[in-house]
């Protein structure tokens, strides 16, 4: 599954919208509307169910969410850097006035740096020059 349909309007009064996995940064448990929102560079979608059902359901859909902390997953390859105290996650490469950031717990924050080592490692990864 490369696309997830989403809702525009936490409402449900709009349309479903497909809205590709890639694009999307974090999501989060939005208790006052009892539903999961998903945030992109350019909007935020919604729909029912609990994070952690949707992080698992964005892992099996080739995706790689992490949990965070209780109310937040972030898609790992999308993070661009990392802040303590209070525990960030920016999703762009140098600061910007109304940059989107997701919070993390001090444990998330840990696991997330180990996954973000991980990562960088494979793509740093070289291919041996055949001559």
């Amino acid at each position: 599954m490369e696309y997830v349909s989403l809702l525009a309007d936490h409402k449900g009064k709009t349309d479903v919208i497909q809205v590709k996995i890639a694009d999307i940064l974090y999501l989060s448990y939005i208790k006052t509307y009892r539903k999961v929102a998903f945030y992109t560079s350019d909007a935020t979608y919604y729909f029912v169910g609990s994070k952690e059902h949707w992080t698992e359901v964005m892992n099996n859909s080739g995706g790689n969410f992490m949990d965070v902390d209780r109310h937040n997953s972030v898609n790992v390859m999308k993070v661009r850097r990392t802040e303590t105290k209070p525990y960030y996650a920016y999703f762009e490469k140098f600061r910007r006035i109304n940059e989107l950031r997701c919070s993390m717990s001090a444990r998330g924050y840990t696991d997330l740096e180990k996954e973000l080592s991980v990562a960088t490692k494979q793509q740093q990864k070289l291919v041996p020059i055949l001559q």
